[in-house]
């Protein structure tokens, strides 16, 4: 959705198709009592549920079970200096009312199967929910847009490059979307870009919300590969097919689309839902169940973030000699005895941050016996996080938007928590729409390295070398430091047998 509005926000402005556009957009139109007037600042916050419209017949409630698993608040702000999303977890403990019947112990998707009101879908119940759950946040319209629909979406405009963590298989579990992606840096198109941002097999929903983000964060940077004014009518008309939405009229869908285009250079900054729960184990009046419970106080916080510009922004880091070890060191300025300075290996252990273990079957010699087939020097960081376990090492080919073809590698790591992997790579495409709006650049200990930040937490930090860019990359969830990362591309250095 994001793309696709900031796309059309753009090009339909420009060339004056606006009206054709607000037709197609409101093919399924449907008001709601549950929504807000648009404030006269321009600030708008739109809520984005992600359903397959599949279900059985449930005779107690008389309805079709219909499914939805991604519910996902835009918050767009003209006086921001990003646009900020933040989901919320479809296994949320809630209880609400509907048509005078009480419902407690609910997961939060659970509305969407109950809420069928006729001729509005499945929405307005989420709706209220959600403005009941959240009372700070105005939300002032609503997307419901179907997942199978949005293959013809992602058909009508292309494909998106993305950088796969890790290894994704399921060719077994029917209960679970088929998928098989091997890591790196690729083009990911219809059924597979679906597949990717649904995967929940053996991580959980948190991850998969991370994975949504960043796949919008990626499809975001690379508008211009698109060519999609020419494809207007087209993806207007699929994602017509593909939404319902009260979003109608053309002053509506102007000034929605003037102030997605106004945010088109603004980096997209992804807030976690502050939760509780850790185990998701909570005791319910039907037993035992898996829920994700919060408080009061962690949804004020989670809404404070939302709402406001995030002001832990990620400062470039420090340079010169010292950035190679960003690490903490301690001024004991109430001990009255001078403490001998950290050693290099005492300030990466208070990172967490430890060397590779050595040996066969280690980091470096598996990185070396992937090393014939890639063209180019494989470059390493010297240390790992501490529970973290090597997992993929994985040569590719990726062809460019012109066709030309080009090598890569990946390294990635298991971090010990489900789905999160972070990683090394190398390819010999430096330009890669990965790195086409980077946050700044800043050059340590004679390399020049390139960060790619949501506004707090680096996510990408790269290098060139020669004809061959590297990077190291972040969990989905942003699990490593600032600190961490930087020290593992410092670190990092060609391998030699």
């Amino acid at each position: 959705m994001v793309v696709f509005c900031t796309t059309v926000a753009v090009s339909a402005l420009a060339i004056g198709q606006v009206s054709t556009i607000a037709a197609d957009i409101s093919l399924h139109a449907a008001p709601s009592k549950f929504l807000r007037k648009v404030p006269p600042s321009g600030a708008q916050t739109i809520l984005v549920i992600g359903d397959d419209h599949s279900g059985p017949y449930d005779p107690q409630c008389a309805c079709h079970l219909l499914h939805a698993d991604t519910f996902m608040l835009v918050h767009l702000d003209p006086h921001d200096g990003q646009t900020s999303i933040m989901s919320i977890p479809r296994d949320l403990l809630v209880n609400f009312t509907w048509k005078g019947v009480s419902y407690t112990d609910q997961k939060f998707n659970s509305a969407y199967a109950v809420g069928e009101t006729p001729g509005n879908g499945n929405d307005q119940l989420v709706l209220k929910v959600a403005g009941h759950l959240l009372p700070g946040v105005a939300i002032n319209h609503y997307v419901d847009i179907n997942f199978d629909a949005f293959i013809g979406v992602v058909r009508a405009i292309g494909c998106v490059y993305v950088d796969v963590d890790h290894r994704y298989l399921n060719n077994q579990d029917p209960s679970y979307q088929p998928i098989n992606l091997q890591p790196g840096y690729q083009k990911l198109c219809a059924e597979p870009a679906l597949s990717y941002v649904r995967y929940r097999h053996d991580d959980s929903d948190f991850v998969r919300v991370a994975r949504q983000a960043d796949f919008v964060r990626q499809a975001k940077e690379q508008l211009g590969l698109f060519n999609l004014a020419f494809k207007l009518d087209s993806i207007a008309k699929a994602f017509g097919q593909a939404i319902r939405t009260d979003i109608t009229g053309v002053r509506t869908v102007t000034s929605l689309l003037e102030l997605v285009a106004f945010s088109q250079s603004k980096p997209i900054r992804d807030v976690p839902f502050l939760y509780s729960n850790a185990d998701y184990q909570v005791a319910t009046t039907s037993g035992v169940e898996d829920y994700v419970t919060s408080t009061p106080q962690l949804i004020a916080r989670s809404t404070h973030d939302f709402l406001d510009e995030n002001p832990m922004a990620a400062p470039p880091p420090a340079t010169g000699s010292s950035a190679a070890r960003p690490a903490h060191h301690a001024h004991h300025q109430h001990s009255s005895a001078r403490q001998a300075p950290l050693t290099q290996a005492q300030e990466l252990a208070a990172l967490d941050l430890y060397p590779f273990p050595a040996g066969p079957g280690g980091v470096l010699s598996q990185a070396l016996a992937m090393s014939p087939y890639v063209p180019f020097p494989i470059y390493l960081p010297t240390v790992q996080t501490g529970p973290a376990m090597p997992n993929d090492f994985h040569p590719y080919k990726v062809a460019d938007e012109q066709g030309n073809e080009h090598s890569g590698y990946r390294i990635d790591w298991y971090t010990g928590t489900a789905g999160e992997y972070y990683g090394i790579e190398g390819m010999n495409w430096t330009d890669p729409p990965l790195f086409a709006n980077s946050s700044f650049t800043d050059r340590i200990g004679g390399r020049s390295y390139i960060f790619v930040d949501d506004g707090a937490h680096y996510h990408d930090i790269g290098w060139r070398v020669g004809n061959v860019l590297y990077w190291v990359s972040n969990t989905l969830n942003e699990d490593l430091s600032n600190a961490q990362m930087l020290n593992l591309a410092v670190t990092a250095h060609a391998i030699t047998g």
